[in-house]
């Protein structure tokens, strides 16, 4: 099984993909964002160059194909599709990201995390409240236009694993 996990930045996705990978004893696909940014001194905010989101699409890819099942993806492809259709204006960079994420965007299961608390702030992603709310109503539209179904967990880490956990045990 694979699953994403989506949302805004600072909405809990690596507390609750780490948490629920533990749970199920699947693999865990970090947040390369996180990883990678601070080393190689990349912006990832909303002036992020259009080639460093194409190289944050492209690892991820490449981390999700060569992942074997069942895994959990703190962020996944659907991240940098939505960050990617906000803050790259070239339609070239767009489209090629769109079409990437289109292909490859195979997810078993998608758990969607509202914005429910301030963010805290960890001097890597940007601290702009409006643009946070900008990527979440973003990300909505585009799994409505990907035709891609999500379960909605919120609350508390405690209480958003245990909601993924009575759908998954429904399953």
């Amino acid at each position: 099984m694979k699953i994403a996990i989506a949302g805004s930045h600072g909405v809990g996705k690596t507390t609750f993909a780490r948490q629920l990978a533990r749970k199920l004893g699947y693999r865990y696909i970090p947040d390369i964002v996180r990883k990678e940014a601070p080393k190689k001194g990349l912006v990832i905010n909303e002036k992020t160059p259009p080639e460093v989101q194409f190289y944050f699409v492209a690892t991820q890819w490449l981390l999700e194909a060569k992942t074997p099942e069942s895994w959990i993806a703190d962020k996944s492809l659907l991240d940098y599709l939505v960050y990617g259709e906000i803050v790259v204006k070239e339609k070239l960079f767009r489209r090629t990201i769109r079409e990437l994420v289109k292909r490859n965007a195979d997810y078993d299961l998608v758990f969607y995390l509202p914005i429910e608390f301030p963010m805290m702030q960890d001097g890597l992603r940007s601290n702009d409240e409006e643009f946070r709310q900008v990527v979440d109503v973003r990300y909505k539209k585009t799994l409505k236009e990907l035709g891609i179904k999500y379960i909605i967990v919120s609350g508390s880490p405690k209480e958003r694993v245990r909601q993924a956990m009575r759908y998954l045990n429904r399953k």
